[in-house]
């Protein structure tokens, strides 16, 4: 650092002490920002059997998130790799690594501009179409990271469960299947049309985590015909965030 004479004045001299204060610190040099923050972003792949993926299990569709530094919530875009599994999250207004402090990381997709923090989880009622897609949440929660690490790395997970209906028995007539008697808190659906996933048997639906008492009536099917079956829970159940929850359903 240059040495400061004495025939600089006593103002000089404050401003050279405090240049020598932030060389100490560590700091970046004032005349730049600091170094832009850029994130590897992972988690979407399966690893089990009770857990899932947006909502192919892969990257494709997203492209943006929010990602939040303290109370600074800034929109990055998503870049995924060849196979869609892994992405780089970038922006052309980022956050800056202004320190080698450690830093706290909170982010989450789908993001709407103006967002200042995480919203609650609600899916949509009708989950045929492109309903179940919207009904997908994933975040990372208040992760620590360090400036050492280069890239880090954002693991994200889903903030939604997921429940997989496979009927069987008389299944040619079904028109809706539906969860019902849902928890209502946030602004959710009560009734919540799952979607077929392609055979006909098997109906999937995306809802936000919650407790489900035994004898609730969760699942009602109807048909052509104009029945109705409806099936309750056997047990106390809690639908958490990341797991998926399989039942058999006999149609007579």
């Amino acid at each position: 650092m240059k040495r400061i004479t004495l025939l600089y004045s006593v103002f000089a001299l404050l401003l050279a002490a405090t240049a020598c204060t932030q060389d100490d610190a560590g700091l970046l040099s004032e005349e730049t920002e600091g170094i832009p923050m850029t994130f590897t972003a992972t988690g979407l792949t399966p690893p089990a059997v009770v857990t899932f993926a947006t909502v192919d299990g892969n990257w494709a569709g997203v492209t943006s998130v929010a990602v939040q530094i303290g109370s600074e919530v800034k929109e990055y875009r998503v870049t995924h790799s060849a196979d869609h599994l892994t992405a780089t999250l970038s922006s052309d207004d980022p956050h800056y690594w202004k320190a080698t402090d450690i830093v706290t990381v909170s982010a989450w997709w789908p993001y709407t501009e103006g967002e200042t923090a995480m919203p609650a989880v609600i899916v949509q009622a009708d989950q045929r179409g492109n309903g179940y897609a919207k009904s997908d949440h994933i975040a990372v929660v208040e992760k620590q990271l360090s400036y050492n690490e280069g890239t880090p790395t954002l693991d994200f997970t889903h903030r939604t469960a997921r429940v997989s209906l496979t009927l069987s028995g008389t299944t040619s007539d079904v028109s809706f299947v539906r969860l019902t008697n849902l928890s209502t808190a946030d602004g959710n659906p009560g009734e919540i049309i799952a979607r077929d996933a392609g055979s006909g048997t098997i109906y999937e639906a995306l809802v936000a985590p919650q407790s489900v008492a035994q004898g609730t009536a969760f699942v009602s099917i109807s048909t052509a015909g104009g029945k109705t079956y409806v099936y309750r829970m056997q047990a106390d159940t809690e639908w958490t965030a990341g797991s998926e929850y399989s039942y058999a359903i006999a149609i007579p």
